[in-house]
């Protein structure tokens, strides 16, 4: 459907993709009319917005049903991803997630908001109102790159402000904005018009402009245009050598240093013409005026300082400090925006775990969570502040439980007894020592732990239920368990994004520190009181395999794995951060583990009809775990109890029996068996091990089917029938 005005200007993107790898906040989105766009900072969502402001101005509001019926929203029940999100990554004012809505686009384009049952919900709870506005169902985004160049006839290049200016003073579709989107040319109209809403005469459409495909990107997560009146400028006074050169001060650079003679205000009114006879090279630069021109090859090894840029955040957002790595300039990278290296989003989900397996800390009411937050960052913060010395357990100490309660009611919070220790509990465990050095694995064990540590579930929950299997006799050597779980729920959100490269985590005193990029709100991370969020609902498989015998496997065959997979083999960024984890909790151990989920979720695909699209993997790997939880969600095909049927003894037993023995051959072979060329990946390809993206939590990364059924070291090589 061709897009005519600025209502229709809609670009569906699907809930989950917006807090994923390639569509969330800062990335650029390609458009029906084609060209791209960027989604602005989830800040300006009105959805988030609007909750955000009601907690500013009723700090004491209670986060419930009744809550987002008013409010026209829906809110993410996870306390534990809460409270993770508050420590780990220093949100530590955070109140609630909040859900994205779900809305689907017209056949006009156009978003049906009338019939929503959150705006059903919000009419109930006020019914003199109108109901719920279009933005609290859209992302805001703006159209990025901000340069465009005519195709006919002027081939002129100007910012979509500049062109849009022309617009007016044309008086084209008498010069609104409305039937300017997507940006059109102003000296190009077509034969079309417009049915309705403009006068004859003024009612022509006109062609659409084209967009430049290139900007610059820093490590540090900025982006930004190039300024291609100033790159024309400084070519031609001080060459493309020195242009070229890494630093150089490209956006300083004034444009008033290289006037142009024929110009009546010295500006060169720059035109953009393809060079079709070299496919190699992006074109010229021309000045429409003097006539002079300079060549885009070479365009790529453009290096400039970076100014800064933020604009997801505003079209003139910029940081008001210089941007440095390690106390280093940083310096852009020119990049097409197709390019992956344009944005790689940080994402962390959370299984869903009932009260009833929870520490304090993460089980604390929204009520009790903002009297803790009291407590810790006034009560405790004055006390610290006269005894730099001292601990939160010397404070408890030196205090009372009725104190506190006094305190609290002071501040307007009536607690019980009861409800002040839970509240003490978990103020007192943030001293407590971690069992682990790293946060993201200590999160996930707890979730190891509660599948590991419960033959089945402690009470009735609508978001996890599960239990063990009898393992058939053939399974138990391999296995500690196999576990239906019948239902369960997936929460996610995205906390950072960057550019250029993907940041890796450090391991500093012995404690892994995960990189704290661009994040996807504007406010400062104390200021932040909600996040938004994703939850799907499911059922799965969970496999533990048995470590013992792992470790006699290991020790048995060490010397054909130090063989097969040496520990100084080179490779890029790319691949460092799962090589670092799986260095850590043992290669080996890592290879296994995941390459037999991958082979369980294709057989599931060939015996049950699954396609692997619609099942995800949950990694449970390091040192003292090696489990997976095999998944799938609301939205795919079988989360009707398909899956947890599959989990039956005899089912199971002969899904992994036929994955296995399907594992043995595959139809690139020998090239696929002998392979050892691949970064991460070994006897391994989409024939055999690999599944679809959306599916493997380590982009098919870290998979060898030979150490499940290679003849000499392959751990299930006693199962296979040869």
């Amino acid at each position: 459907m061709e897009i005519r005005t600025l209502k229709q200007y809609n670009q569906g993107i699907g809930k989950y993709k917006l807090l994923s790898s390639n569509a969330g906040v800062g990335a650029i989105l390609p458009t029906k009319s084609g060209g791209f766009v960027m989604p602005m900072s989830s800040s300006y969502w009105d959805f988030i917005r609007v909750v955000s402001d009601k907690l500013k101005d009723d700090p004491t509001a209670t986060i419930d049903q009744t809550l987002a019926d008013n409010l026209g929203v829906e809110f993410v029940d996870d306390p534990r991803f809460i409270s993770f999100l508050r420590n780990s990554e220093s949100l530590t004012k955070l109140r609630c997630l909040v859900g994205i809505p779900h809305i689907e686009l017209t056949g006009w384009n156009k978003c049906n908001v009338t019939d929503h049952p959150l705006n059903q919900r919000y009419i109930e709870r006020n019914p003199q109102g109108t109901g719920l506005k279009e933005g609290m169902f859209t992302v805001p985004a703006i159209t990025f790159p901000r340069w465009f160049f005519s195709k006919r006839p002027s081939h002129d290049l100007m910012t979509v402000e500049d062109w849009f200016k022309m617009w007016k003073e044309r008086g084209c579709n008498d010069g609104l904005l409305e039937y300017f989107a997507p940006p059109r040319d102003p000296k190009s109209p077509t034969t079309k018009l417009h049915k309705s809403g403009l006068p004859e005469g003024k009612n022509q459409v006109y062609n659409l402009l084209e967009q430049v495909s290139m900007v610059l990107i820093c490590r540090n997560g900025h982006m930004s245009d190039i300024p291609w009146d100033k790159y024309f400028c400084a070519v031609k006074k001080l060459g493309k050598d020195m242009v070229h050169k890494e630093g150089f001060d490209l956006f300083g650079f004034d444009t008033d240093e290289y006037p142009c003679a024929e110009s009546t205000n010295g500006k060169h009114q720059l035109q953009w013409h393809e060079n079709r006879a070299h496919s190699e090279s992006f074109g010229t630069l021309k000045c429409g005026c003097c006539g002079q021109s300079i060549s885009l090859e070479g365009i790529m090894n453009l290096q400039p300082s970076c100014p800064g840029h933020r604009p997801w955040e505003g079209i003139r957002a910029r940081d008001n400090a210089k941007c440095t790595h390690r106390g280093q300039p940083v310096n852009m990278k020119w990049a097409l925006v197709t390019s992956n290296s344009v944005y790689y989003a940080e994402n962390f989900s959370s299984l869903y775990l009932p009260s009833c397996y929870l520490d304090s800390a993460a089980n604390l009411s929204d009520y009790e969570q903002r009297l803790l937050n009291l407590l810790t960052t006034r009560w405790y913060t004055r006390y610290s502040q006269r005894n730099p010395d001292k601990t939160r357990t010397d404070y408890i100490n030196s205090t009372t439980i009725d104190d506190l309660i006094d305190k609290a009611s002071d501040s307007g919070y009536d607690v019980t007894t009861e409800d002040m220790n839970r509240i003490v509990a978990a103020f007192l465990s943030a001293d407590a020592e971690p069992s682990s050095s790293d946060s993201r694995e200590e999160y996930r064990f707890t979730e190891f732990s509660v599948f590991q540590n419960n033959s089945k579930s402690n009470e009735s929950s609508d978001k996890l239920e599960f239990k063990d299997i009898d393992l058939p006799a053939s399974l138990k050597p391999y296995f500690s368990k196999i576990q239906q779980v019948e239902t369960l729920g997936v929460s996610s959100t995205q906390i950072n994004f960057s550019r250029v490269q993907m940041p890796q985590p450090e391991v500093v005193d012995g404690v892994t520190r995960y990189p704290s990029s661009m994040k996807i709100f504007k406010e400062p991370n104390e200021e932040v009181l909600v996040m938004p969020a994703n939850q799907t609902f499911g059922e799965g498989l969970f496999f533990s395999l048995n470590e013992d015998l792992i470790s006699q496997w290991i020790e048995k065959n060490t010397t054909v794995f130090q063989k097969r997979y040496p520990h100084n083999r080179h490779m890029e960024n790319l691949y460092e951060n799962v090589a670092a984890m799986m260095q850590k909790g043992g290669v080996e151990k890592f290879y296994l583990l995941h390459t037999l989920s991958h082979i369980i979720m294709k057989e599931l695909e060939f015996s049950c009809g699954y396609p692997t699209a619609s099942l995800k993997e949950r990694l449970y790997f390091s040192e003292r775990m090696c489990g997976v939880l095999i998944y799938t969600a609301d939205g795919s095909e079988g989360s009707m109890g398909g899956l947890v049927w599959q989990g039956q003894p005899e089912l199971i037993e002969n899904i992994i029996m036929t994955a296995l023995n399907r594992a043995i051959d595959c139809s690139s072979d020998p090239i696929c068996w002998e392979n050892d060329s691949d970064p991460l990946n070994y006897a391994a390809c989409f024939s055999c091990a690999m599944v679809s993206e959306t599916s493997c939590e380590q982009r098919n990364l870290g998979l060898d089917r030979r150490i499940l059924v290679d003849e000499e070291f392959g751990f299930f090589k006693e199962l296979c029938l040869r």
